[in-house]
């Protein structure tokens, strides 16, 4: 899913996130017919900032008010959603679905096999400028429809009736149905995007939802909004919730507070509140596939920043000085994991073994602390590019964990390397997200979780085409091997597997991003809270099945 996310997802311009729940829950009677009511207040860490499907950079919450065509469920496997079933070719290359009969958008409009065709279309448009565009590589001809080079017809999707969507791939891909989970694939009732226009998905009644749930009372950074029992929902009757009061918590002890006084249900432990309540029985453990990472801005304007930030050796220097293991350990107090590489720890299992990928994947200068190497690799870089000292702004955004990241970073750094000065410049999540999509920063922490369960949801961001790419960096042998292990060499999965170990290893061998920690939150939940599905990728929070029982 982020985009300083999730938190990034979490997280930022275009972001659909809300990476931590809490909530305090009320049942009454109701005055028409005696039946209970069941409401929850839940606090959350991140404001939404866009309903448009196609611009959202991640879907923290979205799981909650869009489905897609299938759905992950408890088990994390790929079930029927909007589609009642599907049928895969022998040759691994095409998919037809059967849309539900009794699928509807949230203002009654039946959603059909050309509501996908719409939605994907509109997401791969070049005009649309999709973050999530990189999604759909693999579907026939998305590449270049997404580049310009094709029309949006000759996007390798179709809808011979009304309930038959058909895709069509260049390749067979091995993850796909894990895909067809993920909330960008969401259709979309063009009558509503073409009649709010520009302003679609900009408030709650300018857009239309085909999850289990409905927003009200929400508008672009406000911190409260609702969400409502869809009534239009193909699955309500599974839908226990009638209300849910969302309340974004900027403050973690405000949080806590709320949950000891009992007007809280579920809330997230930040620093010393982790210590505090490790033993509690209401500690609830949530795992999640998310890298925080920092990029340099390879292509900025400024001259003497852009030698700088292409130099191999600088950007070893700089992240050779970080001690990850006090970040997780010490600083962020069992808050996060201490990176083996790039892509996190319990996300994909090689095929043969079963071997965690992040077990056997390269860290190296990435993840490594070692003084004395980056005052040499420094002392090297520097001369390089021709300066005796180099001075540069790290955009972060103004979240707790991260705020303290940077700081560590920051003195860490500039006590190790002569020379080195870093200006912090803490905005908020929503600009720090539009100024990484625009370029429009020197030095930047941000972060990514993953869309489904394989090493290519942190990978293929890194490729150089990639809108994700915010750093800009480029290497050709890692986009080939990217490219081989989504398009080919799925015959063989062990060879695949291999393909991705080697891009790891370059990526971290080069630096192209530099990863600091993994998210593992901890968080107090109380025992009548029922059926809140936790994904460690795509959604992360899902309220479908959720009920209060007392």
């Amino acid at each position: 899913m982020n985009h300083y996310l999730r938190k990034l997802l979490l997280l930022a311009a275009g972001i659909l996130s809300v990476g931590t729940l809490a909530g305090c829950s009320t049942q009454t009677k109701s005055k028409d017919n005696g039946k209970l009511v069941r409401t929850a207040n839940l606090s959350a860490n991140y404001s939404i900032v866009t309903l448009d499907v196609s611009k959202a950079q991640g879907f923290d919450n979205a799981g909650n008010l869009y489905d897609s065509l299938l759905y992950m469920n408890k088990k994390h496997k790929p079930v029927p959603a909007l589609a009642s079933n599907y049928h895969v070719s022998n040759d691994g290359k095409t998919y037809t679905f059967t849309i539900r009969k009794n699928a509807k958008f949230s203002n009654g409009d039946p959603i059909t096999a050309e509501s996908f065709v719409y939605s994907w279309q509109r997401t791969l448009n070049p005009k649309t400028k999709s973050t999530h565009a990189y999604l759909f590589d693999g579907v026939k001809n998305a590449e270049k429809v997404n580049f310009g080079k094709l029309p949006l017809s000759a996007l390798g999707v179709e809808a011979p009736s009304k309930r038959t969507f058909v895709v069509h791939l260049d390749r067979p891909i091995a993850y796909f149905t894990k895909l067809m989970t993920y909330q960008a694939f969401s259709p979309q009732d063009k009558k509503i995007v073409d009649k709010y226009g520009a302003s679609y998905g900009q408030a709650a009644n300018k857009a239309v939802f085909s999850g289990p749930y409905v927003i009200k009372k929400w508008a672009p950074q406000s911190n409260t909004w609702t969400f409502k029992k869809n009534q239009n929902y193909w699955d309500k009757k599974h839908v226990k919730m009638n209300t849910i009061h969302m309340n974004h918590v900027i403050d973690p002890q405000t949080s806590l507070s709320l949950y000891q006084t009992h007007k809280l249900d579920f809330t997230i432990l930040i620093g010393d509140q982790v210590t505090h309540y490790k033993n509690s029985t209401d500690l609830y453990r949530g795992p999640y596939s998310y890298m925080n990472y920092l990029v340099y801005n390879q292509k900025i304007k400024n001259p003497v920043l852009r030698k700088a930030f292409n130099n191999v050796n600088i950007r070893k220097a700089i992240s050779l000085t970080i001690d990850r293991g006090q970040i997780a350990n010490t600083l962020l107090k069992g808050e996060s994991l201490k990176p083996t590489g790039f892509v996190t720890k319990y996300l994909a299992y090689d095929p043969t073994h079963n071997k965690d990928f992040a077990s056997k994947q390269f860290g190296g200068v990435g993840v490594a602390y070692d003084s004395k190497l980056a005052k040499d690799y420094w002392n090297k870089g520097l001369k390089q590019v021709g300066q005796k000292n180099l001075t540069f702004n790290l955009m972060v955004a103004n979240s707790d964990n991260v705020k303290k990241v940077s700081e560590f970073i920051k003195s860490s750094a500039e006590k190790q390397l002569p020379g080195l000065t870093i200006n912090l410049q803490t905005v908020p999540q929503e600009v720090q997200y539009a100024r990484g999509v625009a370029g429009d920063f020197e030095a930047y922490i941000t972060g990514r979780g993953a869309d489904i369960a394989d090493p290519t949801a942190f990978l293929q961001p890194m490729m150089s085409k990639n809108s994700m790419n915010y750093g800009s960096w480029h290497n050709a042998k890692f986009d080939q091997l990217i490219s081989q292990s989504i398009y080919t060499n799925n015959a063989n999965p062990s060879i695949r597997w291999n393909k991705m170990l080697a891009a790891e290893k370059i990526l971290m061998q080069d630096q192209g991003a530099t990863p600091l920690f993994q998210n593992y939150n901890l968080y107090l939940k109380r025992p009548y809270l029922h059926g809140i599905t936790h994904n460690t990728t795509g959604s992360q929070w899902n309220y479908k099945y959720m009920y209060i029982k007392k």
